[in-house]
């Protein structure tokens, strides 16, 4: 695998640290690894997007295939960033729990005065976006994984029984994707599980996802 590498994006209001379980995991699998930090909290998409450019400037030509896994916010990044960087060697994508259909916690937030103009990623979590990239970027090979635990306060209010307590699993199963599981977690924790990690690898490694019995 020295010829490909594997990018970890971030999700909202997280950094390179939150991805560090799923990067060992790949890692021990010998898999060459890049987790990135990104302007989550407080930077627009095109901030994110930039960020993730330039992070990635010195890989550019080195590696016939570049993957991609990302969490939550971070699957909208890359995908924005695949859409407007346009690079050849796209292999595998993996999204866990990304909001393709935006999540009405963000619409919630957006409610509290000023919330979302200083935390401006928000705008793109909001259901009223509504945006499905994957349908831009059809022929991206792209496994999607979304949680179906809703403990969270939260998500018991203001979400259907079928979400992870921060995206509903009808916004995560993007119209795209070539593949699509239900893993029994919760939003904040799915891509700190082992389980999930295996089906990461798998997807990575195959290009489908591990039977579940």
């Amino acid at each position: 695998m020295n010829d490909e590498i594997t990018i970890l994006v971030h999700g909202f209001n997280r950094g390179r640290r939150d991805m560090a379980y799923l990067e060992a995991g790949l890692r021990r699998a010998g898999w060459q690894t890049r987790a990135l930090s990104l302007p989550t909290l407080f930077g627009d998409m095109n901030d994110c997007v930039a960020a993730m450019a330039t992070q990635l400037d010195d890989i550019t030509g080195r590696y016939r295939r570049v993957h991609y896994v990302a969490h939550s916010l971070g699957g909208l990044i890359t995908l924005n960033f695949i859409r407007e960087t346009r690079p050849q060697n796209v292999g595998h994508c993996v999204f866990i729990a990304t909001p393709h259909g935006g999540s009405p916690l963000a619409q919630l937030a957006s409610r509290i005065p000023g919330y979302a103009r200083i935390f401006k990623p928000v705008a793109e979590l909001m259901p009223t976006a509504a945006y499905d990239n994957c349908h831009a970027q059809s022929d991206l090979s792209l496994g999607v994984i979304a949680g179906c635990r809703n403990s969270a306060l939260l998500g018991k209010l203001f979400l259907s029984g079928q979400s992870d307590g921060r995206v509903e699993v009808a916004s995560a199963c993007a119209g795209a994707a070539r593949e699509t599981i239900l893993l029994p977690y919760g939003h904040q924790d799915i891509h700190h599980r082992p389980e999930t990690c295996a089906q990461v690898l798998a997807f990575l490694s195959h290009g489908r996802f591990s039977r579940r019995d």
